[in-house]
């Protein structure tokens, strides 16, 4: 076995083995799962981005869904809208 350091801010190192707590692992035992998972997959398991506001990755939070859900709200409140009721499509 082989011992790696990691450099983190205090708050980090807490509130990783606060969650490495709270799932049942210990901070070596999921940083082993997360090299093992890189190794195993040739990839980091995760999206990087280089986008500050979590929203922006969500298409459901862009300027244009947001103009249509307001037209749409608007149609509604106006009566404008027909709703018609679906069946339960079961997988």
């Amino acid at each position: 076995m082989a011992t790696l350091s990691v450099r983190l801010d205090n708050k980090t190192k807490d509130d990783f083995a606060k969650f490495c707590d709270t799932v049942g692992m210990s901070v070596s035992t999921l940083f082993s799962v997360f090299a093992k998972t890189v190794v195993r997959e040739q990839k980091i398991p995760f999206e990087i981005s280089a986008k500050n506001d979590a929203a922006e990755d969500d298409g459901f939070y862009s300027e244009a869904n947001q103009r249509y859900l307001e037209k749409m709200a608007a149609l509604d409140r106006e009566g404008k809208l027909k709703w018609t009721e679906h069946e339960l499509i079961r997988a």
